[in-house]
């Protein structure tokens, strides 16, 4: 764990991982700009931090789009915004609520 640069802290929290890449780890990805608000949610655009990749073939940027659809569901949707892909036919719509009403945090 610590030789590929994970941070590993044991937890009484359930579920919790014991083992995770710290915020200033050259993998995944960092938002560039600000998150912009949409009628449903929010959307940010996230790149890949550096060369580095754990699973090969990764995309950047990818956009990440946060829909709060009822008070008790979120929708999160990662995509690659310059190049179309296959995503599953479902629709699921929710009447919409705001931040506010949701029985959940979102950070």
């Amino acid at each position: 764990c610590e030789a590929r640069g994970c941070t590993w802290c044991s937890s009484d929290v359930p579920n919790a991982p014991w083992c995770f890449f710290p915020e200033n780890s050259p993998y995944g990805y960092a938002r560039s700009g600000n998150a912009q608000q949409t009628g449903k949610g929010w959307r940010v655009t996230l790149t890949k931090r550096q060369a580095l990749s754990l699973f090969g073939s990764d995309i950047s940027p990818i956009v990440l789009e946060v829909e709060f659809q009822t008070k008790d569901r979120l929708r999160f949707r990662l995509y690659d915004p310059n190049a179309q892909r296959f995503e599953v036919p479902l629709k699921i719509s929710g009447p919409g609520v705001t931040a506010e009403e949701a029985n959940y945090e979102v950070e």
